[in-house]
């Protein structure tokens, strides 16, 4: 389960940059995607990539979480 959260946070966090560097001189009436230009409302858009970067961190909490975490051998060998 590390190998997916880390993989998974990987992946989203090159999303996440790959969008901010294109549209970094970007208007507001035209975010790019890929070099494709998304004509929705960009508010929309933003929204988008928010509810991505969410999903991120939680990717990144869980593979946190399993790394800090005991197993079940280390907390036999505490007692």
């Amino acid at each position: 389960m590390k190998l997916f959260y880390l993989t998974g946070s990987v992946i989203l966090t090159v999303l996440i940059l790959v969008l901010a560097f294109e549209n970094i001189a970007a208007t507001c009436t035209a975010l790019k995607f890929f070099f494709y230009e998304v004509d929705k409302n960009p508010t929309v858009v933003i929204m988008g990539i928010a509810v991505i970067g969410v999903i991120t961190v939680a990717f990144y909490h869980a593979f946190i979480s399993k790394v800090l975490s005991t197993s079940p051998e280390e907390e036999d060998e505490k007692f």
